[in-house]
């Protein structure tokens, strides 16, 4: 029997989509916007801006506005030379590289799971296979959380101590105490956070089923992986972007506009061929504050993303996520579906959608829509 076509009529949002997928105007938005990092910065520096043109233009004898004038020329011939695009740039690339190989190194339970999934366990021991694999799970994220917590001000926040720790079902009393108080902020040496995983290569060596398993070696090869990626992303924090560069890119931004304040002012007419065009609010130079001041707040945001800006990562979605999946996926509870022939049972050439161009389907070509549960209530829509 060929499959019914069904064609949907929904209209899918783009909040249902994954990733960047919006269509309204970039410089509209405003979470995590430019216009959010950098409006009172930029407001304080017009004003100062202003106020620095209006004494130039207005309370200054005329004697002092000839110096005054000379030492904006002299400003805007050396300010000009700056290398402040090689200098940020090379800043924020450096800032930006970091941030994403932070996130890739953070490591997925779910391998792990699968692996312990797979192991075939002896008749009337399923119950107890089972607690040792969510039991080696609970330790893979508790492992995560304790790094982690090293790193990240919002879970150090949320788990000021171990007892808080405790309360959220990942830890045991008498585990707590075998791990310590994990208060430490010392470099190497003050943690325990790995001590979990090893307690869980110690319980898959113990335990005959996955020791005895096809997948036993790749089990452990899994959680020492898992092991060096948590080392990984505290490394990051361990070594930081060396202070002085960060010092020596902030300088040069800060001093830049600095000397614009003086640089950019409109020089008052005093002989013939110093006509300009002058212009009250200074549009060019606050579109380089926006650029310039923009790049620096995204290496700022960036820097640390572990911590409680917008951008930062949801490491307490990721925590809950992993709890969740890896425990579902080592719970042999649900039977998989029944075994029966597909949709496409000899077909030879199968399609998943229809081409536009087509007007009609062949016999060998089955169109594959999705439907909606409203619409089976309502077909009308």
């Amino acid at each position: 029997m060929k499959p019914i076509i069904v064609k949907s009529r929904q209209k899918v949002s783009e909040d249902q989509i994954l990733g960047e997928t919006r269509t309204d105007p970039i410089l509209s938005r405003w979470r995590s916007s430019i216009w959010k990092l950098l409006w009172k910065d930029l407001l304080l520096y017009t004003i100062v801006y202003l106020v620095i043109g209006l004494v130039y233009r207005f309370a200054l004898p005329e004697e002092y506005q000839i110096h005054m004038e000379s030492l904006i020329k002299y400003c805007h011939t050396q300010n000009a030379g700056l290398p402040l695009t090689f200098l940020l740039g090379f800043y924020v690339s450096l800032v930006v590289s970091r941030w994403w190989n932070q996130y890739c190194s953070l490591p997925w339970p779910d391998t792990i799971a699968t692996c312990l999934r797979a192991v075939k366990v002896k008749e009337g021991e399923e119950e107890e296979a089972r607690i040792t694999r969510r039991t080696i799970m609970r330790y893979c994220v508790l492992a995560y959380l304790l790094c982690l917590r090293r790193l990240s001000l919002k879970l150090r926040k949320k788990f000021p101590t171990m007892r808080n720790v405790i309360t959220t079902g990942l830890l045991t009393e008498a585990e707590a105490k075998r791990i310590g108080e994990e208060d430490s902020v010392r470099q190497h040496g003050g943690s325990n956070w790995w001590i979990p995983l090893l307690w869980s290569t110690e319980i898959a060596e113990n335990d005959t089923n996955i020791s005895s398993a096809p997948v036993y070696g790749y089990v452990q090869m899994q959680l020492a992986g898992y092991r060096q990626k948590l080392t990984d992303v505290l490394n990051y924090g361990h070594v930081p972007i060396p202070l002085v560069y960060s010092q020596v890119v902030h300088l040069a931004v800060y001093f830049y506009f600095g000397v614009s304040l003086i640089s950019e002012q409109w020089i008052i007419w005093r002989k013939e061929g110093d006509e300009i065009l002058y212009l009250y609010y200074p549009l060019f130079m606050t579109m380089k504050f926006l650029f310039y001041f923009g790049w620096l707040r995204v290496a700022e945001t960036l820097y640390n993303p572990f911590g409680e800006d917008d951008d930062d990562f949801a490491l307490e979605e990721l925590i809950d996520r992993h709890v969740k999946v890896a425990m579902r996926i080592v719970d042999k509870i649900e039977d998989p579906p029944l075994l029966q022939k597909d949709a496409f049972w000899d077909i030879p050439n199968p399609k998943l959608m229809a081409d536009k161009d087509d007007d009609h389907n062949d016999d060998d070509d089955v169109t594959i829509e999705l439907i909606t549960s409203q619409e089976k209530r309502d077909p009308r829509k």
